[in-house]
């Protein structure tokens, strides 16, 4: 079934659109379908990351809560889940209740009005937990994971119940065997677990917390910034304000991340360059911003194009998306020409092609505000999330044995 909509203003469509937005896989920040090149970078240098991870924390409450769960007798899935949403929100009220104005909190507005998140902590540190090794039961997903449990907890009562019966000695021995090889399965590596953890649950790690995330992300993501930042303490990786600013000190890492984040820097101006001409065009060329942009950038065009694109798509391995390598070459190519109509062109019609006409703004030039900036600029590629994980475990770690 399609849906539509009657639009009565340019105000009532642009809102419309910015809804449909929010609602697509892209999101608002990934206007021109580059995603591919963003996440890639970002893998490479912030591994486990996301841009909706908030504070390191929550990368304990998770699996404490599902330990806390598979401890119980409950075999039920749904029923399983069902609580894993009551602990968290248990957890956010605890934290709530500590400090409304703690950055990070996840569900604060929502517990603000007496409500709960709809996307939990467990659903936004999951990939996060698998990448570390906290989780190890593979590439379960979060519910494929409760299933496995519950079968096994099933399992292993059927088993136990056998185990009790008055047959052979034989058959007991068996099923007793069989019964410790079920009970000895772990999905986590999760040391520091306690029944009563939840007691003196807070935002802060604990040391021990602390060293144990800072092992596990040297230990699987090796070869990355993230890792050689917490295995060499480099402090000063706190005090940089963006990625950009890592330029001042990327001199403190090896010669390989050097490689990349000089390649990651180039390709941001480069596509901030076409976010600036995006924004020229659906405002109808009234964004004062985009416009002064455009007049500072224009000059040096031949020299924010000079990228290697197919070695960048080569080297996150971006094979399977040749419409968008067409669509960084020809911006590319327009940009080295100095030919900025053409570039217009270029970027309209590769919002169409991930649209449709009816939901790209280029296509409705003059609808939206021309004061706003839409479709993001300079890429981060999550820096600020690894930077708030970074800083939770170094002002925690324990220094007297350093």
């Amino acid at each position: 079934m399609e849906l539509g909509w009657i639009d009565f203003s340019k105000s009532e469509r642009s809102k419309v659109l910015s809804v449909l937005d929010l609602l697509s896989e892209s999101g608002t920040l990934d206007e021109l379908g580059i995603a591919a090149v963003r996440d890639g970078f970002s893998n490479l240098f912030f591994p486990g990351t996301s841009t909706i991870q908030t504070r390191a924390k929550y990368f304990f409450a998770v699996p404490y809560a599902l330990k806390q769960l598979e401890k119980s007798n409950e075999t039920n899935p749904n029923k399983v889940l069902k609580t894993l949403d009551t602990i968290e929100r248990t957890c956010g009220e605890i934290l709530f209740s500590q400090n409304r104005n703690e950055s990070g909190l996840i569900g604060k507005n929502s517990l603000q009005n007496g409500n709960w998140v709809k996307r939990t902590p467990a659903s936004i540190y999951w990939a996060g937990l698998r990448r570390y090794g906290i989780f190890t039961g593979g590439s379960l997903s979060l519910s494929e994971y409760v299933r496995v449990s519950c079968a096994l907890k099933s399992q292993k009562a059927t088993l136990k119940k056998l185990g009790n019966r008055n047959d052979n000695a034989e058959e007991n021995e068996c099923d007793d065997k069989n019964a410790g090889d079920l009970y000895g399965m772990q999905f986590w590596k999760m040391p520091l677990y306690r029944d009563n953890w939840i007691e003196d649950f807070s935002m802060k790690l604990s040391s021990e917390e602390a060293a144990f995330l800072k092992e596990q992300i040297i230990t699987s993501c090796k070869g990355s910034m993230l890792a050689y930042v917490l295995e060499n303490d480099i402090t000063e990786f706190l005090d940089c304000t963006s990625f950009q600013d890592v330029s001042s000190i990327i001199d403190m890492f090896p010669e390989d991340i050097k490689e990349t984040y000089w390649l990651a820097y180039a390709f941001s101006d480069f596509i901030y360059t076409i976010r600036t001409v995006y924004n020229i065009v659906i405002s109808d060329g009234k964004n004062d911003e985009a416009n002064r942009e455009l007049e500072r950038l224009q000059p040096i065009f031949s020299e924010l194009a000079d990228i290697d694109i197919d070695y960048i798509l080569e080297k996150l391995e971006v094979f399977n998306n040749p419409l968008l390598r067409k669509f960084l070459k020809q911006c590319q190519e327009y940009m080295i020409a100095g030919n900025v109509e053409a570039l217009k062109k270029c970027i309209t019609s590769r919002e169409v092609q991930l649209k449709g006409t009816n939901r790209a703004k280029t296509k409705h030039p003059g609808e939206f505000n021309p004061n706003e900036w839409l479709g993001g600029k300079e890429l981060d590629y999550r820096f600020y999330n690894a930077r708030t994980i970074v800083r939770d475990i170094m002002e925690s770690e324990d220094k007297t044995n350093a």
